[in-house]
């Protein structure tokens, strides 16, 4: 039976019902992998990027990835230049990793995270992006042959991505510190306009756009350096991408 039709074949609500009732991340993600399995699909990552430290298990990842893997990848700070996540950024459809590895779009940096990727077996598949908590970075790789998986089993593997998510959400909830960001971080008026910094605005330009003065917007901005322990705008620019707190 065809990966298309045994996904049919899935009693969803059940699927969806299971994943809800988890009562930790190892049922969770048992409780996923078995339902790749019933297609012939995996392994997976659902990765919710908090912060680009080589250290990826301050991140919210679960999944069925090799952590050697994942070591490489956070180890290299691939994420920046990462064409899943680049992806997953512009886009709010699933794609196939075909697709996303397109050798003729990829940079030179993204060569070689492609490169990795099929040396652990990730390089066939699907992103499925999602809406992270607090606008992180966050999808759901699934790796494996989808060439038999049709539009509907992508449109019901999307709706159980969805539901694992939110479990993973259920399970691992911010905290009050961290829903307001880790102490000391950026306000939002602050990352609006350091945003447009990062663009190449003026105070002028960014107070036009932000209805406010340019007096208003170098505060937000000195706010920033001073958050950010750095000496100049480009030193902010780069911090806050580092850490996060903006993207581009």
């Amino acid at each position: 039976m065809s990966a298309a039709a045994q996904s049919r074949d899935v009693c969803l609500p059940d699927v969806i019902l299971g994943l809800g009732r988890a009562q930790d991340a190892v049922e969770l993600v048992e409780l996923f992998s078995r339902y790749l399995e019933e297609i012939s699909l995996g392994p997976f990552v659902l990765a919710e990027v908090r912060c680009a430290s080589t250290d990826w298990q301050k991140n919210l990842i679960l999944g069925t990835v090799s952590e050697k893997y994942l070591e490489e990848y956070f180890a290299t700070r691939s994420l920046f230049d990462s064409p899943i996540f680049r992806t997953a950024q512009y886009t709010c459809e699933p794609t196939s990793l075909a697709k996303v590895y397109d050798q003729q779009l990829l940079s030179r940096r993204g060569y070689k995270i492609y490169q990795r990727a099929r040396k652990f077996g990730l390089q066939d598949g699907y992103c499925f992006p999602l809406k992270g908590r607090d606008c992180r970075p966050t999808l759901m790789l699934i790796a494996g042959d989808f060439t038999p998986v049709d539009a509907r089993a992508i449109m019901v593997m999307e709706m159980v991505v969805l539901a694992f998510y939110r479990r993973a959400c259920a399970l691992f909830p911010e905290t009050k510190l961290a829903s307001k960001r880790q102490k000391g971080g950026l306000s939002d008026r602050e990352r609006e306009t350091l945003s447009w910094v990062a663009q190449g605005k003026t105070d002028w330009e960014t107070a036009q756009l932000l209805e406010i003065s340019e007096r208003t917007v170098h505060y937000h901005i000195e706010n920033a350096k001073k958050k950010m322990k750095v000496s100049t705008r480009l030193q902010a620019v780069v911090e806050a991408i580092r850490t996060l707190e903006i993207l581009l």
